[in-house]
């Protein structure tokens, strides 16, 4: 009796291992059949050369973006995926092509000064050649009035020289730093990558502030008859960084006003000409800008494909990967981000060559005008997600489980950063299960931005950028001239582009949605079980909570402006929560409680007034 009731006990148990070890079974071979796709007729070598070599730059509104959308979208059909069209997101985007120009110092000797063109200034009148002019700070430009004619402006308001000390070579993530990142529980924490703590509403703000407040400036040069400006690149041994992001943004509107010529020069040769100037030996410079504006309005637009979800109940709910198009004009964009989009194109390949047939439906989409501000997933986003002012919601906001983004170089994926979403973690741990032996695993809280992924985040739609080794990135090649080809790493590429498809494959395949965060909206809640009030700061122009309760997010639980102060109320279960607010960016204690009262909860947050829900 006893042999028989174990083989039964065996047989039994051996029936409810079965459907996990089939499971674990069929992860395997997805991952082997997605892998021995990788293996032939990779698309990512062409796709770099496409959109790099030959097309490359993809600056905004110009034709060698379009040319690149138009061969990814017939890239795309090849593979046989259901949909692959065009989405406009024109506002009247203007373009912007160099034809020529060069730039030399004269007096007291000759040099040629290593220098890009800025996007969306105007064209000099032929070859113009002037003295230069230092301009310490733009605040003193008024005292120069009537002095600038047929003069050349240097802007050296941030100009900082570099030594031979310096260095650019970036680290590569080693696994104690991933692993803290990985264990750390404040998404706020900068670890590891990048992210400026600003909502995504304020960023999109403070560029056309920006634009607005230095209209005035570029006016003003354009009278008094300056040639021409210059602004230093803020890297060294000659590396350019060429973007409008600085002193002189971009004016992208065709309505926009035209800038004067203007150039970022050398660190290096910046640094000659002051030294020379506090000489008292004032250096002429010659040179010439042939740039040519234009406008089309089928040049803005996103690249968008489809696969059809197999599943009847879940097609229309969707998993969207994306990566922007679009580049700076200083290199061939190859890095930034051609690299990105070369590993979302095969991702798509590799899932229709495995043969593999998703639940819901996956869409790639690759953005215009992620360097204008978000331009090209704003466009989408307002049309088809939902309005990032109002949080009104649009046809597809409910239907999208996940938006994965790659944009942060050519580097190994080593991660995820789940941007404060607690549920997601154990999720994600299971689907990176099979990269952990190879260090691409790591799932971290950390919160990540600049770029399009942010505008679904602030949605909270779950939105991810993958962690990738830095490879130099951000200490020499991000919107430089040494944005090419040469450092495009394909091997790390084609193992990317595995780890996108297979996860994206799993997230589809779910039983429901990925989770999405609590107490995260885009307009003030004013219905719930819990009110929280800031009395006064009437002159603030924000005010968010931050809490326990919603892992500390720092823009996503706002408050309403009213008569005294600010409020808001959520629905919170019963429970202990430790809170503060956010002001115009700043961590602020709620005034209303007494110091002495105010409390640390161990983990970094100190000024923290306790909350008690019954």
């Amino acid at each position: 009796m006893r042999t028989l009731k174990a083989a039964l006990s065996s047989i039994l148990l051996l029936g409810l291992m079965t459907p996990s070890l089939g499971q674990a079974l069929n992860d395997s071979l997805i991952l082997e059949k997605i892998k021995a796709a990788a293996s032939t007729h990779s698309s990512i070598s062409p796709t770099i050369t496409q959109l790099a070599d030959i097309n490359g730059p993809r600056l905004l509104g110009t034709l060698n973006y379009f040319k690149s959308a138009e061969w990814i979208k017939h890239q795309l059909g090849s593979f046989g995926v259901d949909s692959a069209y065009f989405q406009s997101f024109d506002q009247q985007f203007r373009g912007w092509t160099i034809n020529s120009f060069n730039v030399e110092m004269t007096t007291p000797s000759f040099m040629h000064i290593a220098a890009y063109p800025l996007a969306y200034t105007n064209a000099t009148k032929g070859t113009v050649a002037g003295p230069v002019v230092l301009l310490e700070e733009i605040d003193s430009l008024k005292t120069l009035k009537g002095k600038l004619k047929n003069k050349i402006l240097l802007l050296g308001q941030d100009f900082r020289s570099f030594t031979a000390a310096q260095k650019i070579y970036s680290e590569l993530l080693s696994k104690q730093l991933l692993q803290q990142a990985a264990d750390n529980p404040d998404p706020n924490d900068l670890l590891i990558g990048y992210h400026s703590r600003r909502s995504t509403q304020q960023v999109i703000a403070a560029q056309e502030r920006r634009r607005h407040q230095m209209k005035p400036f570029f006016e003003f040069c354009q009278r008094e008859g300056v040639l021409a400006l210059l602004e230093p690149s803020d890297y060294p041994y000659g590396i350019l960084h060429i973007d409008g992001n600085r002193n002189i943004p971009s004016y992208r509107y065709v309505h926009d006003i035209k800038p004067i010529a203007s150039f970022v020069i050398a660190n290096e040769h910046f640094g000659r000409l002051v030294r020379l100037i506090k000489q008292g030996i004032t250096p002429r410079l010659k040179l010439h800008l042939d740039a040519t504006y234009h406008y089309n309005p089928t040049y803005n637009i996103n690249v968008i494909a489809a696969i059809k979800g197999s599943d009847l109940k879940l097609a229309r709910e969707q998993v969207i990967i994306g990566a922007h198009l679009d580049s700076w004009h200083g290199g061939s964009g190859a890095v930034d981000n051609a690299a990105g989009c070369a590993v979302m194109i095969e991702a798509i390949r590799l899932l229709k060559a495995a043969g593999l047939a998703p639940r819901r439906t996956l869409k790639l989409a690759l953005w215009g005008g992620e360097e204008q501000v978000f331009a090209g997933s704003l466009g989408y986003i307002n049309a088809r997600v939902g309005d990032l002012m109002s949080g009104q919601a649009k046809p597809d906001y409910s239907a999208i489980s996940a938006y994965f983004n790659l944009d942060n170089g050519t580097g190994k994926i080593r991660g995820i950063y789940a941007q404060g979403n607690a549920k997601v973690k154990p999720i994600f741990k299971e689907y990176f299960a099979p990269f952990k032996q190879a260090g691409n695993a790591t799932i971290t809280l950390q919160n990540s931005n600049q770029t399009d992924h942010e505008l679904f985040d602030a949605l909270n739609i779950p939105a991810f950028q993958f962690i990738q080794e830095p490879l130099n990135y951000l200490s020499a090649i991000h919107h430089t001239n040494l944005d090419v080809a040469e450092y495009v790493n394909r091997p790390d590429l084609r193992d990317n582009a595995i780890l996108v498809a297979y996860l994206v494959y799993k997230v589809a395949m779910r039983d429901s949605l990925l989770p999405r965060r609590d107490y995260i909206s885009v307009l003030p809640s004013r219905v719930g079980n819990t009110e929280f009030f800031l009395k006064g700061f009437e002159q603030a122009q924000s005010v968010s909570l931050v809490s326990d309760f919603n892992n500390w997010n720092m823009f996503g639980t706002p408050l309403a402006k009213v008569s005294g102060g600010w409020t808001c109320q959520l629905s919170l279960p019963p429970g202990r929560y430790l809170y503060k607010y956010i002001v115009d960016g700043d961590w602020t204690s709620d005034p209303q409680t007494p110091g002495k009262y105010l409390l640390r909860d161990g983990k970094g947050h100190a000024g923290l007034t306790e909350l008690v829900v019954k």
